[in-house]
């Protein structure tokens, strides 16, 4: 009787431990299993972004909304930029329909973009009517330069501080801008680049 009480218990003991051992290997299994997924790749930093934000005029605090896209070509530590965005912009009571077209370039660490950038501002002669439509009369009332700063996430998601003051020679009250948008093209795609001037 005790013989067989001693082995019930071993018999017990073998299963508890075998119960066990098979619970481990299936947790290294899982283990193994999620640590060889491939991880998901960042998206490159090259590419063409659609953006928009607000500029703010640093004497008045007036705000006025900005949005467009730009082309980012990345090249080792180096990036060019350029960049076609449309506002409003009040001139003598009438608000009038404006580009901001222009090249920046500047240096490239980790996924963070600083640099300049000189910019156009094209503004249409006839109120209410988009500057970039067709034969429209239109002037370029200011040379801009820009100091930038932008973050672009592993997802593709940029975010753009831009500080921006007249060129010499021009007339253009200081302005902050802030733009925020993504990557929605690859570099190189055609047909997505915004028009040369």
């Amino acid at each position: 009787m005790r013989g067989a009480l001693a082995g019930s218990g071993l018999a017990r003991a073998w299963l508890l431990a075998a119960s066990a051992a098979l619970s481990l290997a299936c947790g290294e299994a899982e283990e193994k299993q999620v640590a060889a997924a491939p991880p998901v790749a960042p998206e490159p930093l090259s590419g063409l972004y659609e953006v928009s934000g607000t500029t703010v005029d640093k004497a008045t605090g007036a705000e006025r909304k900005v949005s467009g896209t730009l082309i980012v070509d990345v090249e080792g530590e180096t990036y060019t930029t350029t960049f076609d965005l449309a506002t409003n912009i009040v001139i003598q009571g009438d608000s009038r329909r404006a580009e901001l077209i222009g090249k920046g370039e500047g240096k490239v660490a980790d996924r963070t973009l600083d640099g300049t950038a000189q910019t156009q501002l094209i503004v249409a002669l006839v109120p209410g009517v988009d500057a970039s439509f067709g034969m429209l009369p239109r002037h370029v009332t200011a040379r801009i330069l820009n100091s930038s700063h932008a973050v672009i996430s592993p997802e593709g998601a940029v975010r753009i501080e831009i500080d921006s003051e007249a060129a010499p020679g021009s007339d253009y009250v200081p302005t902050h801008t802030q733009l925020r948008g993504k990557r929605i093209a690859a570099k190189g795609v055609e047909g997505l680049r915004p028009p040369t001037r």
